[in-house]
């Protein structure tokens, strides 16, 4: 497997998850702004599009695409269940006294 190909994909759908406001309140203590998001979601289309040339010269564009298609799957599912099950850390608050 190329692991170009997989960490691409993973980064992909680690910023199509930041980009939701619900994981990145979670994940980084604040609300995405507007501009963050787009960012986010161009960077996520990118680096998809970007995994799929490395899948390709690994496997050939019999296997290639195959392998793609695979990666995608296992970094989505990957990036998911970081995101859902994996503790969040809690986030900073200015002035907070325990």
């Amino acid at each position: 497997m190329s692991a170009l190909t997989l960490a691409l994909s993973a980064l992909a759908f680690a910023l199509f998850g930041l980009s939701t406001p619900e994981h990145h309140r979670r994940r980084l203590g604040r609300a995405p702004a507007v501009a963050t998001v787009s960012l986010m979601r161009l960077g996520a289309w990118a680096a998809l599009a970007l995994s799929f040339p490395p899948a390709i010269l690994a496997q050939g564009w019999v296997f290639g695409p195959i392998l793609w298609v695979g990666s995608v799957m296992l970094g989505a599912g990957l990036l998911f269940l970081a995101l859902n099950l994996l503790p969040a850390g809690e986030p900073h608050r200015k002035g907070k006294i325990e």
